[in-house]
């Protein structure tokens, strides 16, 4: 008898096998707590993985930590916000990304040290949209160290800054400045500010943007 001609439930069907899942480790967190001691806050996640999982950790986009541990600490002043992801994976050997999708709010600033020798310390001063110079941070000057970084306070989104390096001598005296910028700031925006009220009536907690 022809196959093509038996009713469906009695053809021979082939055995098609069922493909493996591949697990994205950027899907595979499922929640995330956190706890705030002093200037540490202390994140916490859970994952539907079992076994033995390592956790990627990554602050504004830039990779911090690898961790067989589901909690680790981040240095967070009560300013400050910051974006933290994590990836979760079974594979020991799998490439870590160096960085993922991610802004920070801060800036690392570089510089080579002054030739003279009457330097005593750095100066830097900081000036936002063109509002004007500010100092806002000084390095002091270490005998035989070639370059210097200083790390910025917390920026804002889309404003530009320019900075100034002076070097200081013994007397006071500013000597001739470095300009680093201008630059525009694009980073992962803050969170938006929200007041929580409860209502005794239906018992119900409701969260709105603060005033």
């Amino acid at each position: 008898m022809d196959p093509k001609k038996l009713p469906p439930m009695m053809r021979r069907r082939r055995h098609r096998p069922t493909p493996s899942p591949t697990i994205d480790p950027y899907s595979t967190v499922t929640g995330y707590s956190q706890v705030r001691i002093g200037h540490v806050t202390v994140v916490h996640v859970t994952t539907a993985l079992t076994g033995t999982v390592y956790y990627h950790w990554y602050r504004d986009g830039v990779w911090v930590a690898s961790t067989c541990a589901a909690n680790f600490g981040f240095r967070l002043p009560s300013d400050e916000q910051i974006r933290i992801d994590v990836l979760a994976t079974t594979e020991e050997d799998w490439t870590v990304p160096q960085e993922i999708d991610g802004h920070p709010s801060r800036k690392t600033l570089w510089w080579v040290r002054s030739m003279d020798e009457a330097v005593e310390q750095y100066r830097i001063e900081q000036d936002k949209d063109g509002g004007g110079y500010s100092a806002v941070g000084v390095v002091w000057d270490e005998p035989g160290r070639w370059d210097y970084r200083w790390m910025t306070p917390v920026l804002e989104d889309l404003a530009t800054y320019t900075w100034k390096i002076y070097p200081v001598d013994t007397a006071s005296n500013d000597g001739t400045p470095i300009t680093l910028g201008p630059e525009k700031i694009v980073r992962t925006p803050d969170a938006p500010e929200f007041q929580v009220t409860f209502d005794d009536g239906t018992t119900r907690v409701e969260f709105a943007e603060a005033a």
